[in-house]
Formats: C-alpha cells, sequence, structure tokens
C-alpha cells in the first residue's frame, strides 16, 4: 500500500529518517524515469539496471548523510550521470531511441502527461522517421536537451543544474536546437506543428 505524503520534500525527509515505505515509494517513482535516462549512455539494459540498483543501495547505506532536496528526481537523475561517468559511459546519440520512449512509459504502466500525449500524437509513422532525422543532426549536447525538456519534462533550471550550465546557456542552446530542427524540417507541415507543440512548454 502506498503512503501519501504532502510533498517530495516530506517523502524524502522520511526516507532519511529510515522510513522503508517511503524508500520504496522513491525507488517506484522513479526506476523507470532513471531506466530511460540511463540508457542514453549505457544500452547494456542488465548492466543499467545494475547500476540503478547499486544507486539505490548506496542512497539507502547513506540516508542520513545525503542533502536535503524537493526535487529527488534532478537528485537521482545527477546521481545516476555521475556513476555513469565514473563507469566510463558517455551520452549517445539519441536519435532512432526517443521514439521508444513513450512505449516503454506505458509498458511499464506509467500514465502518460499532458506533454507526453501531445508529443505522442506527432510521433507516428513518417512523422517520427522525419523527427529522428533532424535530431541526428543535431550535436549530442543538442540531442540531450531537447531529450531532458520534452522528454523528460525537466525545467530549464533543472537542465542547467543537471548538464553544469548557465541558465542562459540552457535557453540559447534549446533556441538553437529547436531552430536547427524547425530548419531541417521546414519543408513539411510537421514541422509547425511539432514546433508549436515544443514551444508550449518553452
Amino acid at each position: 500500500m502506498m503512503v501519501e505524503f504532502n510533498n517530495e520534500q516530506e517523502l524524502w525527509s522520511k526516507f532519511k529518517s529510515g522510513d522503508k515505505p517511503a524508500f520504496t515509494q522513491i525507488y517506484r517513482s522513479f526506476v523507470a524515469p532513471l531506466l530511460q535516462y540511463g540508457i542514453r549512455y549505457c544500452e547494456d539494459r542488465e548492466k543499467l539496471k545494475d547500476i540503478i540498483h547499486d544507486l539505490f543501495i548506496d542512497l539507502w547505506n547513506s540516508r542520513t548523510t545525503v542533502a536535503e532536496t524537493d526535487n529527488i528526481r534532478l537528485y537521482l537523475f545527477k546521481s545516476l550521470k555521475y556513476k555513469l561517468i565514473r563507469a566510463n559511459y558517455n551520452y549517445k546519440n539519441t536519435a532512432g531511441k526517443l521514439h521508444q520512449y513513450l512505449q516503454t512509459l506505458q509498458d511499464a504502466g506509467t500514465e502518460l502527461t499532458a506533454e507526453d500525449k501531445l508529443i505522442d500524437a506527432e510521433m507516428s509513422g513518417s512523422r517520427a522517421d522525419l523527427l529522428q532525422k533532424a535530431i541526428s543532426k543535431l550535436s549530442r549536447r543538442q540531442q540531450e536537451i531537447i531529450m531532458l525538456r520534452f522528454y523528460m519534462g525537466f525545467s530549464n533550471a533543472d537542465i542547467a543544474d543537471l548538464m553544469q550550465m548557465k541558465y542562459q546557456s540552457v535557453s540559447n542552446l534549446l533556441y538553437s536546437s529547436l531552430s536547427r530542427i524547425k530548419d531541417t524540417l521546414q519543408s513539411t507541415g510537421f514541422a509547425a506543428r511539432l514546433l508549436e507543440t515544443f514551444h508550449l512548454f518553452i
């Protein structure tokens, strides 16, 4: 039975105090997003699962000393990224993988957000192919910022923290990434609809 908490700060504080149901809720709430993020670094799913499992073991063992947070997902993403980089995994080209994101969430029983549903409506058949080709022309950092903003739902401020960039640099990179996608897709009606959808969340 899932215990109700008023906010993430309360949930995190309960976990830090040794509350096992709170820790279980954190695991169940964030393991799927962590897998989706981590697969961009480590394509070996079993190895990735091991790394995430170790992350949660370390988290529980160090619960009394971990910092306070009101953004658990960002904290866990940063921790996973650190582990992956230490294990010599680097962020890979995401083209051809982003379209798998929503399907994996649905398979895991995760309810889609409004943003997910809007993007899902734009990602079928030839549209998905067009989007993948456009994304493949972006730099690695541009691809990463598109994934974090529109497929993971992070705010620009969160992305700045996760990617260790200044806030304005994130805004500039996001704008240049969207402009590059628009330029690539400008000959199709899909381009306008895609950018309209994306700009709703900038």
